[in-house]
């Protein structure tokens, strides 16, 4: 990872801490006054649902059956991001794509993955895949940017996903010699199974459907039916459980499922536009207005990944400030990556500021908060250590809010 020369100076020289501080009224997006409601935001599309039994019944026709050579062409290589956001090197999922156990989750910035191995078996699909952090470069919402992150490759050995496949269980015919010749038992209720299948689509296919509910039944029946002579309804059941686990990209059903400071950033980076509370009793910091100050120090956490990489930069944060002092509403604005913009959000939210005031009043305001990231060598920080100590130190403190400058 190559990191910009004056940032890397600056991280070994001296003692890793974090402040967060308000831009002055000069520095806001805006002057004075109440705050335009913001745009309506782009609905985010749900999560797909289930597929009709007469939908499931045509896609089981033309799903091919499950290679192990059109996985590694689909997969190896390739960068997907963890819908779910899981840590662990070791991580399973049942055959409709949902996780065994509770493993621990993390921020979605620590939870890309590279492809490297495909092993298809009778009873699992399995991955090695190595995990990357998202280091974002600095660009705010309405800048334009060709790229919005690096990548860094975070995992020491390969990350094991494994996928339980559903089991085809092909009835075997045995062989009677004094039987005169003829379908037996398990072919006659093969092919009876695809008849009804076959019904069913069709007259999904040309609207002339029977009694819903006998139409859903009887093509569920035939899918489960299928199920355990298809490979191709194997196949789609697993291409659905793929879909649920990995996104290929950072899709809007990925980001429907972040928490509500990551939405506020990619709608505002989708519509160019620094966020904006939708409120319009939510002012800005303009002459005359007393703005929120801090009234605590904190110690903002970082994580293994960020220490043992050296990520540090400046986290910028859009937060609504009630009158009461409390932090209400808060965008990212300039991320970081890593779990560093999860840190600093929980930073802030542990604070407790002394309310803006205008013309005597508290009133509720927006502004910008940094929260900075550095990271030294504990041999520049004096007596922070024991003698021979080679460990890294975060530390951090929250630093009050300037008051404007008087006329």
């Amino acid at each position: 990872m190559k990191f910009d020369k004056q940032l890397s100076s600056v991280m070994t020289a001296a003692l890793l801490c974090g402040t967060f501080t308000t831009f002055s009224s000069a520095q806001q997006t805006a002057a004075g006054g109440a705050v335009a409601p913001a745009p309506a935001a782009p609905a985010m599309a749900p999560a797909i649902p289930a597929a009709s039994a007469a939908s499931d019944a045509a896609l089981l026709r033309s799903t091919p059956p499950l290679t192990e050579d059109a996985l590694r062409s689909r997969y190896v290589g390739k960068l997907l991001f963890l819908r779910g956001s899981y840590l662990g090197d070791d991580l399973n999922f049942d055959q409709n794509g949902k996780v065994d156990g509770s493993p621990a989750v993390g921020s979605f910035t620590l939870s890309a993955f590279k492809i490297q191995k495909v092993k298809l078996s009778k009873h699992k699909l399995e991955f090695e895949a190595d995990r990357y952090g998202l280091h974002f470069l600095g660009a705010l919402p309405f800048e334009d940017e060709s790229k919005t992150y690096d990548q860094v490759k975070i995992s020491k050995k390969p990350v094991h996903i494994s996928i339980d496949r559903e089991l085809i269980v092909i009835p075997k015919v045995k062989k009677d010699k004094k039987k005169k010749d003829g379908p037996n038992p398990q072919e006659v209720a093969a092919a009876q199974t695809l008849k009804t299948r076959d019904a069913a689509t069709a007259a999904a296919t040309n609207g002339d459907m029977p009694k819903p509910a006998a139409t859903s039944s009887a093509t569920a029946e035939s899918n489960e039916a299928l199920a355990a002579i298809s490979p191709a309804h194997s196949a789609m059941v697993m291409n659905k459980a793929l879909d649920n686990i990995f996104a290929g990209d950072l899709d809007l059903r990925l980001l429907s499922h972040l928490p509500d400071f990551w939405q506020e950033y990619f709608t505002s980076k989708s519509q160019h536009r620094p966020f904006t509370p939708a409120d319009a009793n939510v002012k800005v910091l303009s002459e005359g207005m007393m703005p929120p100050k801090v009234l605590n120090s904190i110690d903002p956490s970082s994580n293994e990944f960020a220490q043992k990489y050296g990520i540090a930069g400046m986290e910028l944060l859009r937060t609504v400030v009630d009158a009461n002092g409390v932090p209400r509403q808060m965008a990212i604005a300039r991320p970081i990556g890593f779990g560093l913009d999860e840190k600093a959000v929980e930073a802030v939210k542990n604070s407790h500021f002394k309310p803006a005031m205008l013309n005597g009043q508290p009133v509720p305001v927006v502004i910008d908060l940094v929260v900075t990231f550095r990271i030294y060598s504990n041999r520049t920080k004096p007596g922070s250590v024991t003698k021979g100590s080679k460990e890294t130190v975060l530390a951090a403190a929250v630093a009050g809010a300037e008051e404007p400058a008087k006329p």
